[in-house]
């Protein structure tokens, strides 16, 4: 009985790695096409974006319809969120400001508070000013000076608030809180148009007296922190945001 010869070993395949390779090249192509398409930014277009975010920063500039979102900005990218700009901005300040005060000895003179619609600088009436005055104290000057120095790289509406505790106040000058909180409002806002190089129109003030406590009047620490200056930056809404870039888009 004859017996079937064994097949013959198949020749190995010694080209497979042209596949892997090819696949690497595409890859790197592919890689290179979107780093290119990146670098080519079109300067009047990002230009057009900024004047757009000038603008919503604005407050009250911009009303109507938003459009539909997501958008685009003028220069084909997806537009950022008031989210995400006031979060860099929060990490920015935060850094920048606690730089400082450790520098300067102040780290609990000095607190950043953030809300939905604003970031808040905080100062410590102290820091400012001697009790019942609306005078600034010697070294307020650099706070306020640091302060402005970083708010100066924002195109944002940015209010002054004066605040006081709930005893009344001991000053022939000022009948009431409501005028020492205004009048101390008045000073450091002066101080950034004159001293910090901020834009007036920036700029508002308001006095609040003790109406806005952040903590316990009935303790001395709680009525500390109650006497304070707010630097607050204000944020657009994201329609009022989404409206200004939707406007740049039709220019």
């Amino acid at each position: 009985m004859s017996r079937k010869a064994a097949d013959a070993p198949k020749a190995e395949n010694h080209e497979r790695w042209i596949v892997s390779y090819a696949d690497m090249l595409t890859l790197l192509f592919a890689l290179f096409v979107v780093l290119y398409a990146l670098s080519d930014s079109n300067p009047r277009k990002m230009l057009i974006v900024q004047q757009s975010l000038d603008e919503a920063f604005s407050v009250n500039v911009l009303q109507g319809n938003s459009g539909a979102s997501p958008i685009f900005a003028a220069g084909g990218g997806l537009a950022p969120t008031i989210g995400e700009i006031k979060g860099r901005d929060l990490v920015t300040i935060q850094k920048q400001m606690a730089d400082f005060a450790k520098a300067a000895g102040l780290e609990n003179k000095i607190q950043i508070r953030q809300t939905a619609d604003s970031i808040t600088i905080s100062l410590a009436d102290n820091l400012l000013f001697t009790s019942g005055s609306a005078e600034l104290r010697p070294g307020a000057q650099e706070v306020l000076a640091q302060v402005a120095a970083v708010l100066k790289a924002l195109p944002n509406q940015l209010r002054v608030e004066g605040h006081t505790d709930n005893v009344p106040v001991n000053s022939p000058d000022y009948p009431t809180n409501w005028e020492l909180s205004a009048a101390r409002a008045s000073t450091v806002l002066r101080f950034l148009i004159e001293g910090g190089g901020i834009a007036p129109g920036h700029l508002v003030l308001e006095g609040y007296a003790d109406t806005r406590p952040v903590a316990d009047n009935a303790t001395a620490e709680g009525r500390a922190l109650n006497r304070r200056a707010d630097i607050v930056i204000v944020y657009p809404t994201q329609a009022e945001l989404e409206a200004a870039l939707n406007a740049a888009r039709g220019r």
